[in-house]
């Protein structure tokens, strides 16, 4: 079957008022060098022979997961092959589970930890832009539109293609809602395609989310030839209400059914919001940035909760306190990149950076009330 690209309409809304917790299934700023359940099973003329095969390949496949994780896809294939001994030099060790032999075969799960800074040294000195910033968790709301009719809880091949989709290990955690009565009770179809916010909110704080998707699909048949055709349009509206377009088909063979095209749509559409988030965080060099910060507080406790919160932010390779006071804490942040990474980085951890004629004020976001639509 070719595959070239379909009509989805895709609202990216990015809702970071939304939220007051973060939960979610992704990894965490401490688990991004790390790559767990990696599978082995290998055969050869002794047991040891075959454990020394698995775990060489092992680490191998973990190393391309860490790339598919942290860099753009187009690099991952490039740098995937790299010797053995100068793969070990960036691992920082592994944990053996399920171990299972017999006399010439060895199955087993790895948990491989890189180590952050020779990798992050081998990024920098390959040229590599890379990521390593986690995501908020991104909810998609699949709405297919038929004959005119927008569908989303009801009979969905659109949603069953998501439902079908990976649980996802990278940067970005892509949720879709389960379609029980609490998610119908939240918003219909066509309360998601208008955008309806305080729907919205229902659903998203439901799921502690800060990002959701409504991915309109349709489908057509080709006017020559009859070829089924799934079109997507990608619209992203982010909190300063910039909107990001992009048109997208996928064509199928004479005789195919549409449908079978839903799954490349799933993975199209979440190749274009991972790569996104990779964009919008990438860090192309290894010089740091002194960024001096005021970060208004009410009290000890207060500092040491966004003190843990900074800890655990990737790009942000030391802090220095200056002051400290019963009401603010002085202190200069130096991170890897520029200040729209980490305002980005700030901004999962429920932080806020803005700037004032010496500095910048480093603050715990303040939720505020949603617009209600009229």
């Amino acid at each position: 079957m070719t595959k070239n690209l379909g009509l989805i309409f895709i609202t990216i809304l990015t809702i970071g008022c939304f939220i007051k917790t973060n939960t979610s299934h992704s990894i965490t700023s401490e688990k991004v060098f790390v790559i767990e359940n990696v599978s082995v099973d290998e055969t050869s003329s002794t047991a040891l022979k075959a454990r020394e095969k698995a775990l060489e390949t092992g680490q191998k496949s973990a190393w391309k997961k860490l790339l598919e994780r942290m860099i753009f896809p187009e690099m991952v294939t490039k740098f995937a092959d790299i010797s053995y001994p100068e793969l070990r030099s960036l691992i920082r060790g592994y944990e053996v589970t399920r171990e299972r032999t017999s006399a010439v075969r060895y199955l087993a799960d790895l948990n491989v930890t890189f180590n952050a800074y020779e990798v992050r040294q081998y990024f920098l000195n390959n040229n590599i832009e890379y990521a390593e910033t986690p995501s908020a968790p991104v909810l998609v709301i699949p709405i297919f539109i038929q004959q005119g009719a927008a569908s989303l809880w009801e009979t969905n091949p659109w949603r069953d293609a998501w439902q079908n989709l990976p649980k996802q290990r990278g940067l970005v955690d892509i949720l879709v809602p389960l379609g029980d009565l609490a998610d119908i009770r939240d918003i219909s179809a066509i309360q998601a395609l208008r955008g309806d916010q305080k729907r919205l909110r229902k659903i998203v704080e439901r799921y502690h989310a800060k990002t959701v998707v409504v991915a309109k699909a349709f489908k057509r048949f080709g006017i020559k030839d009859n070829r089924p055709i799934l079109e997507i349009i990608v619209t992203k509206i982010q909190s300063d209400h910039i909107e990001e377009t992009i048109i997208d088909t996928i064509q199928g063979e004479i005789g195919d059914d549409v449908l079978d095209l839903l799954g490349v749509g799933v993975t199209r559409v979440v190749n274009l919001v991972v790569d996104s988030w990779k964009e919008e965080n990438a860090v192309t060099t290894g010089l740091l940035l002194r960024v001096p910060v005021v970060i208004p507080i009410s009290g000890l406790n207060n500092w040491l909760g966004i003190k843990s919160q900074l800890d655990k932010i990737g790009i942000l390779k030391r802090t220095n306190l200056r002051r400290l006071s019963k009401r603010e804490a002085v202190l200069d942040l130096w991170v890897v990149g520029n200040i729209t990474l980490l305002k980005n980085a700030l901004r999962e951890k429920n932080l806020s950076l803005l700037e004032y004629p010496k500095g910048f004020i480093l603050s715990e976001n303040k939720l505020p009330s949603l617009q209600k639509n009229d």
